[in-house]
């Protein structure tokens, strides 16, 4: 996911997905600060956000990718994400931050059920991607484990 959107965000604009009601986001001082600063750039990630008073934001439109997540806590962790980076002159890394908050909300959640078409479909982009082995956060996304090692869990072999 985080691949897919750093990679349209070099290349074009993502297809957005506009809420059909517009949702807001009541942020405190410094998280608004902090995403009022980067909206024109997350605008061109496919995320449509508008200041609505002094600290309160309205959602209008997230990534297509982004379709099934729920606008409000997306904002929010990005916000509030933003914020506890501090102050930064390197937009490009709070805006790498801001994607790993979206590419996080729009990912497979641990214990949710898939189709084996769904399955099929997740290896598939995985094998596309150019650092399949972790996520942003450096978390694994695969663990190799020896047959030997297998066996021993089993209490096949000693």
């Amino acid at each position: 996911m985080f691949e897919h959107l750093k990679e349209r965000d070099q290349r074009q604009p993502p297809a957005r997905q506009g809420l059909l009601v517009p949702e807001t986001v009541e942020l405190s001082y410094r998280e608004a600060a902090a995403l009022e600063e980067l909206l024109p750039d997350f605008g061109h990630l496919g995320l449509e956000i508008e200041r609505f008073g002094q600290n309160t934001y309205v959602i209008k439109a997230v990534p297509e990718i982004l379709a099934e997540t729920e606008a409000g806590p997306l904002v929010t962790e990005l916000a509030g994400k933003l914020a506890a980076t501090g102050p930064s002159p390197d937009i490009g890394r709070k805006i790498e931050e801001g994607l790993h908050v979206l590419a996080c909300h729009g990912a497979i959640r641990a214990g949710q059920r898939l189709t084996s078409e769904e399955m099929r479909a997740l290896l598939s982009r995985l094998d596309d991607c150019i650092n399949p082995w972790h996520c942003p956060h450096g978390r694994p996304t695969a663990i190799n484990w020896r047959t030997k090692e297998i066996e021993r869990s089993f209490k096949r072999v000693l």
